[in-house]
């Protein structure tokens, strides 16, 4: 008997007889078992059955899908091929069971995070565009003959994420009199590839390559000024895109400042991660520009850029200008800011409303930048979380954190993981945070009370002038 896959599993389980039941009396006499679903197993197949497995079998040179019964539908689903071609399954299977079964062929276990509104085809196309442009050869120009698949895929691809890119090669084709001295290093054009995808709202790019074993070569992992100047003129092509990541790659300033003139003119960016490469603080203050006049950036990830004095100082001045974004996140960890550094940040932070979150994790605050971030935590009354794990604070410089949190109420988490105060001195900052906290809850709390209160005094005078009263009866009067 077949179980169709509509059934779940754990049905199955759940209507399985336990074994003190079958030792019963009068279970060894009974003549029909319902329970027992290989009833069949010994009949011969059907010629149902028979016909969908010739269709399965022919489907790639005649689909038959929608002619066909539901439940002969869902059969054909279990046993149809996981390699058809995607110009015929794209428009013709929908189903998410055919999906599932074509990316648990394919790509096995799921090794990233799942958006909020996905499904198995967005899921497998997805990998499948991710596959197609890692593998893309530059010596070919692979990129320049995707388009039709990218046409196909293009409704239901919403993410793209690329780990590597391919290094140039000596085509086959190519004498080996011809191979130039040194090979080109530029990889492929993303112009080619970014227009098709009209939907995608995530970019998550890695300048390198993956599993090279012996072959290794630093080759590998260049970037170069013409391919930040192409990727930067491809992400223009992404109207709607809301988060761009280009992490652990060999981006320097000069690439920074490339891939920063064209991106200038995006206006949907909520996220930028440009964490663990090497702009430095030239390409701190190439940021520093984008961020000056973007309208919705909220995220801004700079982490392990070799960021000192200069560009946290242009940050900082950025911070305070009437045009700067309205960030929330600002992760400058492992970054060599200093105290100079530090202060450039600050400055800029206790004179503005932004951001709310704050990391200056393990980036070399010495001398007496504990004070200045005392200061600062008594001043500044809008940051809400605070990262300055792995920096030496000492017991001198906990005194000071512990004596501006005694004033301050709106930090509800501060890490001071790894800085060497005191135990003490770190149980009196979780008591001073989860004060904070309890604040900030009976806050929003009394705020949904007054937004309840006035939704009610509303609706109290439209029932009101529904009944054609001369006044209006407050919902605080009785």
């Amino acid at each position: 008997m077949r179980i169709p896959h509509s059934i779940n599993p754990s049905t199955l389980v759940e209507y399985s007889p336990s074994p003190e039941s079958l030792d019963l009396v009068g279970e060894d006499q009974r003549k029909i078992i319902s329970e027992n679903f290989d009833w069949n197993k010994d009949h011969c197949p059907t010629l149902i059955h028979f016909c969908l497995k010739a269709i399965a079998k022919n489907f790639e040179k005649k689909p038959i899908f929608d002619e066909l019964p539901c439940e002969d539908k869902d059969q054909l689903l279990e046993i149809i091929p996981t390699d058809l071609p995607l110009e015929q399954a794209i428009p013709f299977i929908h189903d998410e069971y055919y999906w599932k079964r074509r990316y648990e062929a394919h790509f096995k276990t799921i090794t990233r995070r799942k958006p909020k509104s996905w499904t198995w085809k967005n899921l497998y196309l997805e990998r499948h565009l991710q596959k197609l442009v890692e593998e893309a050869q530059p010596q070919y120009s692979d990129e320049e003959n995707m388009g039709d698949i990218l046409d196909l895929c293009s409704p239901y691809v919403s993410r793209l994420i690329v780990t590597q890119l391919q290094l140039w090669q000596p085509p086959l084709n190519m004498d080996k009199e011809d191979y130039p001295e040194i090979f080109p290093v530029d990889h492929i054009n993303f112009l080619y590839i970014l227009r098709k995808l009209c939907t995608v709202t995530e970019f998550d790019l890695v300048f390198g390559m993956n599993d090279v074993s012996e072959k290794f070569d630093w080759n590998m992992f260049k970037v170069t000024v013409l391919d930040c100047q192409r990727l930067g003129k491809a992400l223009l092509e992404l109207k709607n895109l809301e988060i761009l990541r280009i992490h652990r790659s060999r981006l320097g300033n000069e690439h920074c400042q490339a891939l920063m003139q064209n991106l200038i003119k995006n206006k949907s960016l909520l996220e930028l991660d440009l964490s663990n490469c090497e702009i430095g603080d030239q390409g701190a203050l190439c940021v520093a520009k984008f961020l000056a006049g973007h309208p919705s950036l909220k995220i801004l990830n700079l982490a392990n850029n070799r960021i000192g004095k200069i560009g946290a100082e242009g940050l900082g001045f950025t911070l305070l200008l009437p045009s700067c974004a309205q960030i929330h996140t600002l992760v400058l960890k492992l970054n060599p800011l200093g105290k100079d550094g530090a202060m450039g940040i600050m400055r800029g932070i206790v004179r503005c409303s932004i951001p709310l979150e704050l990391s200056m994790a393990g980036c070399d605050l010495e001398g007496d930048t504990p004070v200045k971030i005392g200061q600062m935590i008594r001043i500044n009354d809008t940051l809400e979380k605070l990262d300055l794990s792995n920096n030496w604070f000492g017991a001198d410089g906990g005194t000071y954190v512990v004596e501006a949190l005694n004033e301050n109420y709106t930090l509800q988490w501060l890490d001071m993981r790894e800085t060497d105060i005191t135990s003490n001195q770190q149980q009196t900052i979780k008591s001073y945070l989860f004060r904070n906290r309890r604040l900030k809850a009976q806050e929003d709390k009394s705020t949904s009370r007054s937004c309840m209160n006035e939704e009610s005094f509303v609706t109290d005078i439209i029932y009101r002038k529904s009944e054609q009263k001369p006044y209006i009866l407050s919902a605080f009067d009785e």
